[in-house]
């Protein structure tokens, strides 16, 4: 069985300092997904017409509880501009937005401060945000959403519990080197697992150096990765033949931002270049094919029992790639 190669892209407004500066900072809805220069879109835009060049489809996360701050529209619209490209549209929830459903929530801030940490929410609240998440797929005329991934990547037993509860049943919630699940069973590295009913695809996470005995993983990202890192990976799972790889990514990683209100915005080329070289690698190379996540039909394939791995010296290549893009190819 080929390995299947899942482009996966969170796609959600920014909060934008309003919870630490409420006096001057307001979340920002579009602009933060679109990334406009001029009248080209350099986030979403791009992306979309990247993936499509090489004839691959995503699976995009579309956050929903945004929708207590901005309303229905401006995330529906872009839902279901996704959506009408043909790619595949999931439910992906941060449930620091409800926060703002309270009328009170500057002056709010001092004693109860908001939170985006769903595994402190109970398995019936966790219900509640899948449902108002539903819910709000419908109303943005889109199918019902089949997988689920959490904010931030944070995920305990009780979002399976919940998913189980509200019959969704395909998930990719964990990124290790992002958040690691205080439950021993839920600490998965890669691959298809079974979660008492629930599939999860973990973003994939690899060992890319050891320090004093201690193993330092990574979760593969496209501004956290450099290509060299993604074509070893990749060759290594298809060669170990692992189910699935999941790679990460936001609209925005494809500009470089200068300011809080995203007027100030320049191309990102070396994001871009690991993107399009990821695009042609997966077309190109045997054993490998693209897929969209929700639409899997699988069993469970954990993955290999030791963890996927780039040699160190790939890892100071990128540390010094990733520091030169930020600090000297400004623009």
């Amino acid at each position: 069985m080929p390995t299947r190669v899942h482009i996966t892209v969170d796609t959600e407004f920014n909060i934008a300092g309003a919870f630490y500066d409420p006096a001057t900072r307001r979340p920002i809805g579009p602009p933060s997904v679109y990334c406009c220069i001029g009248e080209r879109s350099e986030g979403l835009g791009y992306l979309l017409d990247t993936l499509e060049s090489y004839g691959i489809r995503g699976t995009f996360y579309v956050e929903t509880l945004n929708t207590c701050y901005f309303g229905d529209e401006p995330m529906g619209a872009i839902a279901r501009e996704i959506a009408g490209r043909g790619h595949d549209v999931q439910l992906h929830l941060h449930p620091c937005w409800t926060y703002f459903e309270h009328e009170d929530w500057v002056g709010r801030m001092a004693h109860d401060p908001p939170s985006d940490d769903i595994t402190r929410r109970s398995v019936d609240e966790v219900v509640a945000l899948i449902e108002r998440g539903r819910e709000t797929f419908r109303r943005w005329g889109l199918p019902a959403p089949t997988v689920l991934r959490t904010g931030g990547l944070k995920v305990g037993i009780n979002v399976y519990q919940a998913m189980r509860r509200t019959g969704l049943r395909l998930a990719s919630n964990i990124g290790l080197a992002v958040y690691r699940p205080a439950e021993p069973e839920l600490q998965l590295l890669a691959g298809c697992h079974d979660i008492d009913g629930v599939l999860e695809f973990p973003v994939t996470t690899y060992s890319d150096f050891r320090w004093r005995g201690r193993t330092h993983y990574k979760t593969l990202t496209i501004t956290g990765s450099s290509w060299s890192e993604m074509r070893q990976l990749l060759t290594q799972a298809r060669d170990q033949e692992l189910s699935d790889v999941v790679v990460l990514t936001h609209p925005f990683e494809f500009v470089k931002i200068q300011d809080s209100g995203y007027q100030e915005l320049y191309i990102d080329r070396v994001n871009r270049q690991r993107l399009e070289r990821l695009c042609r690698f997966i077309q190109a190379e045997p054993g490998l094919e693209p897929a969209c996540t929700g639409e899997v039909s699988t069993q469970a394939h954990p993955g290999p029992e030791r963890p996927l791995s780039v040699p160190p010296v790939h890892a100071l290549a990128r540390m010094f790639s990733n520091w030169t893009n930020q600090r000297i190819l400004r623009r």
